[in-house]
């Protein structure tokens, strides 16, 4: 925990001309109080060979900060991606994705930067983020809390098809408070799909 908190004092920082919001892309900090969640820890790493992992709960369940416990406490690389409803058009969704990765530590290229916004969900640009992704090993974690704050169908077009592309370089944890709009049956007939939901977050008496 102490090498994960090392390595995020050394990322750097978000450059102060991109329109980005710092704390949309900073992971929630764990407060002295919180619970350990290991069961839900021992769910997360054994979807570590998926691609796609759904954290579904109703308000309040505590999705955000198990998945805060267990980001705080992995090694590899953790882009967090905080939601709201401004994120529905490609250019919001991407260059917050992109800017994420990049204080992850991962190294993005300029150009990729700089198309986030201006060409977001062009096919040339979904085909460059997953030239830059797939090589990535071990794989970088992006984590997208709030995710049913989105409904447009192009981010979601353009999010299922960096999943179907990009290989093992990247794995993705979605948390919502429903199922997300994505072909989870296709990911979970392919064995590539990891389903975390409400009975799995309530807290228990053993």
């Amino acid at each position: 925990m102490a090498r994960q908190a090392a390595a995020r004092a050394g990322r750097p920082a978000v450059p102060a001309a991109d329109p980005i919001l710092a704390a949309k892309i900073t992971a929630p900090g764990v407060p002295p109080w919180a619970v350990p969640r290991p069961r839900i820890t021992e769910l997360l790493a054994a979807g570590a060979g998926c691609p796609l992992t759904v954290v579904t709960g109703p308000p309040g369940a505590g999705k955000t900060m198990a998945l805060a416990l267990w980001a705080e406490a992995e090694p590899r690389a953790v882009a967090w991606v905080g939601l709201d409803r401004y994120d529905n058009q490609p250019g919001a969704f991407w260059s917050y994705v992109v800017a994420a990765l990049s204080r992850s530590g991962l190294a993005i290229p300029r150009t990729l930067t700089a198309a986030a916004r201006e060409r977001a969900g062009d096919h040339l640009f979904l085909l460059r983020l997953v030239s830059a992704l797939a090589a990535q090993d071990p794989p970088v974690i992006l984590i997208l809390d709030d995710f049913h704050l989105l409904a447009e169908p192009d981010v979601l077009r353009g999010l299922d098809f960096v999943l179907r592309n990009v290989g093992p370089g990247l794995r993705v944890v979605i948390s919502s408070r429903m199922d997300p709009p994505l072909r989870l049956h296709r990911y979970r007939l392919a064995g590539e799909l990891t389903e975390i939901r409400a009975s799995d977050l309530a807290f228990n008496l053993t």
